[in-house]
């Protein structure tokens, strides 16, 4: 088993009266339950990262249109990808003369 650590968490006490109530609805201690619920967010965190990187990559392939790019992308990302093809497309060119 691995090794915990004990740390402080504050939370108003509202939020904690309904954490105990799932919590017993699961049978889960307020301390299980509040870790299922990190973990379960930190791996859809991580499936939406994941899917950004699988859309950019299909677009960069003009696998994926810019419309549907931009369902999973935010403006800004969109923007970083496309200075990062053009960046990369003027090295090639600069290589290739």
């Amino acid at each position: 088993m691995e090794a915990s650590t004990q740390f402080c968490l504050r939370m108003e006490p509202e939020l904690i009266r309904k954490v105990d109530e799932e919590a017993e609805k699961t049978y889960k201690t307020r301390t299980e339950f509040i870790k299922e619920a990190l973990l379960k967010l930190l791996e859809e965190r991580n499936e939406k990262e994941r899917l950004k990187k699988l859309a950019a990559e299909l677009w960069l392939k003009g696998e994926i249109s810019e419309s549907k790019l931009k369902k999973v992308l935010t403006e800004e990302e969109i923007k970083d990808i496309k200075f990062g093809k053009h960046w990369i497309e003027e090295a090639i060119h600069e290589i290739g003369s």
